[in-house]
């Protein structure tokens, strides 16, 4: 099959499923596609913004945590969908455990879980071992990696995009847009 053939099959596929989805906007049916429909559709879960960006790259990198699973873009994008994320964001940031990062990735995350029980290594730091104890390390480690790196990874994003739109009306010698005062705040 020449690549122009996969090309246009590709594109033949893709706007089937959107026309699907789209004719299912109007509620006829019920369930998933009915959810997927109403969420994946809306065209403000896939403009940048900087809350949603920022929002959307930390849910994708906490279920990048998460042992190399074939559902992470899905689960990343059902949780952008459920929590009004930037849904390319999400789904670009799970992409964080790839398979090169996957073991240095898990090695790392037994070493958290090791480190957070405080248990000294008689195994001499073999942590590909699949025993019931490296994986109930790994679990902590996933758990506390997420937890921990999925808010960093908000503040960092929402802030530099702060800081951006700051840089750039400073340079271009124009005054920052002010949000209105609330009159309702003066009459207190």
């Amino acid at each position: 099959m020449s690549f122009i053939k996969a090309r246009r099959q590709w594109a033949r596929f893709v706007r089937k499923t959107y026309k699907s989805l789209r004719s299912n906007r109007s509620g006829q049916r019920t369930g998933i596609r009915n959810w997927l429909a109403k969420g994946v559709v809306q065209k403000e879960l896939w403009r940048p913004n900087r809350r949603r960006v920022a929002l959307g790259l930390s849910l994708g990198v906490a279920v990048g945590m998460l042992p190399p699973l074939p559902i992470q873009t899905v689960l990343a994008i059902a949780l952008a969908v459920r929590y009004r994320a930037n849904i390319p964001a999400a789904a670009t940031a799970v992409w964080v455990s790839n398979p090169a990062t996957a073991v240095p990735l898990f090695i790392y995350q037994c070493k958290v879980g090791k480190t957070i029980f405080n248990f000294n290594d008689k195994y001499g730091g073999k942590e590909l071992d699949f025993d019931i104890q490296t994986m109930s390390f790994a679990t902590f480690g996933v758990l506390i990696s997420a937890v921990v790196l999925a808010p960093v990874v908000y503040f960092v994003v929402y802030y530099v995009w702060g800081l951006g739109i700051m840089i750039f009306y400073k340079s271009k010698k124009v005054d920052y847009p002010q949000l209105p005062k609330n009159d309702s705040d003066d009459q207190t």
